[in-house]
């Protein structure tokens, strides 16, 4: 009975030595792998800010209050001739189901817009405005680092954190932001914050500067 019970556990820790290596030979490799790319000698990455402030009343959402129907993707959401937003999703009879906000036309509102769609078949349909604070910022890569805005996030006052994928990035369109490139970032915070700073972190660095 003991030595069978000895076998059984000599068979079990020999499996539990082998699940062991496999882990150290798994961390073994990917250490290898991170070590390789960070010993290529690339600069550290270098960004600047070209200018940055915040709205207090700017346009963070487009609520959908009635869907209407024959609406395509694409049309338009217009605060009198100025476009602030753009249909993304229509259901099976053209009826609103996502409306998202464009970059060029928000602004701090002096007072809650009137919004209308601009279309050619819709009908019915009516939306909404909702504001609160937008972040506006461009961001320049000065260094000849290529940086990935997947690594890339933003805070403000060194407490509200977001990824910058999960941000509005009119420019580049792509990945990455090459050496020489300007983004257009628009943050939908959403809260009645008077934001003070914002700052962009990549790799190594950060940057900081003063909302306007």
């Amino acid at each position: 009975m003991s030595a069978s019970t000895g076998i059984g556990g000599l068979i079990v820790g020999m499996a539990m030595l082998a699940v062991f290596v496999m882990f150290v030979g798994t961390l073994d490799a990917r250490l290898s792998t991170h070590l390789s790319v960070t010993e290529q000698n690339d600069p550290p990455p270098d960004v600047a800010f070209v200018d940055a402030n915040v709205d207090l009343n700017g346009l963070v959402q487009i609520s959908i209050t009635t869907n209407g129907s024959g609406y395509s993707v694409g049309d338009e959401v217009l605060d009198g001739t100025n476009v602030v937003g753009t249909v993304t999703d229509v259901d099976a009879s053209g009826g609103l189901l996502a409306v998202s906000v464009t970059m060029e036309g928000n602004r701090d509102f002096t007072s809650s817009p009137s919004l209308t769609i601009g279309t050619s078949g819709g009908s019915s349909g009516a939306v909404s405005a909702v504001l609160g604070s937008v972040v506006h910022a461009n961001v320049t890569n000065v260094g000849s680092t290529v940086l990935a805005l997947d690594e890339i996030w933003t805070f403000l006052d060194g407490e509200n954190v977001e990824h910058l994928p999960d941000l509005v990035v009119a420019e580049p369109i792509g990945n990455n932001l090459y050496s020489g490139e300007t983004m257009w970032v628009m943050w939908l915070e959403g809260s009645a914050t008077a934001w003070e700073r914002l700052a962009i972190s990549v790799g190594e660095t950060t940057v900081v500067t003063e909302l306007v």
